[in-house]
């Protein structure tokens, strides 16, 4: 693992923390954004989702959902950019 805040113990947990809530808080966001793109019929709780992802089981409902989500979310970075630069 790279030193960013130390090599002590308690500077490399706070380093897992940080890396484990910012894996969190992004499938978080892509699940809450994803899960509007599918079937009621196909939702599934979040820990579900990550453990579809983990081990590459998603449907593919799943999969077209992730895409548009990420398309959009690229499209809007780019409007942004454009009208701040």
């Amino acid at each position: 693992m790279p030193v960013l805040f130390g090599t002590t113990k308690n500077a490399v947990f706070n380093q897992l923390f940080a890396a484990l809530m910012t894996y969190y808080v992004v499938l978080k966001w892509l699940y809450d954004r994803a899960k509007s793109f599918v079937l009621p019929c196909k939702l599934v709780p979040l820990i579900r989702f990550k453990e579809q992802i983990q081990y590459n089981l998603l449907h593919v409902e799943w999969i077209i959902a992730i895409a548009r989500v990420l398309d959009k979310h690229v499209y809007l970075s780019t409007l942004s950019n454009l009208k701040n630069g």
